[in-house]
């Protein structure tokens, strides 16, 4: 039985140039993370995007550059 608390993502909406992710959940929820402009977010964004791909489906996912 599934919590009734928790939250399915629908899609995620990842913009390379403004090192900016978006998450949308089922119900409508969205939710953006931008990263800093510094080698930290760098780091941080291009750590982020790869565990985002390396575990949704494609389908959930758009990349604009």
């Amino acid at each position: 039985m599934a919590d009734s608390n928790e939250l399915y993502l629908e899609h995620v909406f990842i913009n390379i140039s403004k090192r900016q992710i978006k998450l949308l959940s089922e119900d409508g929820y969205e939710d953006k993370v931008t990263f800093k402009w510094d080698e930290d977010g760098a780091e941080g964004f291009f750590d982020t995007v790869n565990t985002i791909k390396e575990n949704l489906p494609e389908e959930l996912l758009t990349i604009h550059d």
